[in-house]
Parts: structure tokens; sequence; C-alpha cells
């Protein structure tokens, strides 16, 4: 990866990164690095990935809060019609019935959006029948990675 590589990041990384691999107590360095991503404008992700995180008021969602206005993207004409496409092509990448994996067709359409995006996901795996990310990514001709390949795509050391 080059360093203008931009990110864009689903609510399951974000909540994995805070909660069970990264937490900022432990890792306090990575998060600024995050920090300065953000600030740079290489790490985005969408104004849906905010309202998942915002539905447990805890301290990821007291973090996305904070970084509302730099880090979270409203969704623009192209990134809309994206979304209509997906979920055309993927119809079951969300789950209607339990409203799971809403921001997911947002990720997506926002990394499909110029300039091209590399996804940022806990998900993995994912077929036709069953679509996540990452397949819908290999599908798409996006590049999908976890956090710890955007640490080490990013060659940081803590």
């Amino acid at each position: 990866m080059t360093a203008d590589c931009i990110y864009c990041v689903d609510t399951s990384a974000l909540i994995h990164a805070w909660r069970r691999a990264y937490p900022p107590k432990r890792f306090p360095k990575l998060w600024d690095a995050i920090d300065q991503l953000i600030d740079d404008k290489r790490m985005i992700a969408s104004l849906e990935v905010y309202f998942e995180l915002q539905k447990k008021d805890d301290e990821v969602s007291e973090w996305a809060k904070e970084r509302k206005d730099t880090l979270f993207h409203d969704i623009d004409e192209t990134s809309q019609a994206a979304v209509v496409e997906l979920m055309a092509n993927y119809p079951k990448l969300v789950d209607t019935s339990t409203g799971k994996s809403g921001a997911d067709p947002f990720v997506i359409a926002l990394a499909k959006s110029p300039p091209t995006s590399t996804v940022v996901t806990q998900e993995a795996g994912g077929s036709a029948k069953s679509p996540k990310i990452p397949f819908v990514c290999q599908v798409e001709g996006l590049t999908c990675i976890s956090v710890l390949e955007m640490i080490d795509n990013e060659d940081w050391v803590f």
C-alpha cells in the first residue's frame, strides 16, 4: 500500500479494535495514529457507521461523536446510486428483518466512490447466497482488509 491509501472503515472494524483487540487504554499510540489518518483524510466512514455506533451508548460511540465531522461522510448522489445497485445485486447484504448490517452497502458504496478506498472490516467470508462485505468487495473489485492488515499496510510499530 502507498502512503496515500484511503481506508473506508466498517462498524465491525471499529468495535473489534476498540473493545477486543486494541483497547485505547492499552494501545493509545494506535488510536493516535488512527486520529492522524482521520486528520489526513485517509480514513473515512459512512454516516451509517456512525448511526450503528450510536445504538450503544459507550466509549466507542463517544469516540465517534468526537469525530463526527471529520471521519463520517454523508452519502452523495454517486454513493446513493452505488447503494441502489449493490442492493439490487446483493439483496441479502442487509438483513431487513433485523436491520443488521445496515451500514454495509453504504460502506462499500463510499469505498467505490472516487477516489476508491480500501475497505477495513472484521467481517469474513460470504457468498452469493449470504453476502458479506469481503465477498461483495471481491466481486466489485475492491480491496478489503482487517484492522491488523491496515496496521501492517501503514507499517506501524508500537
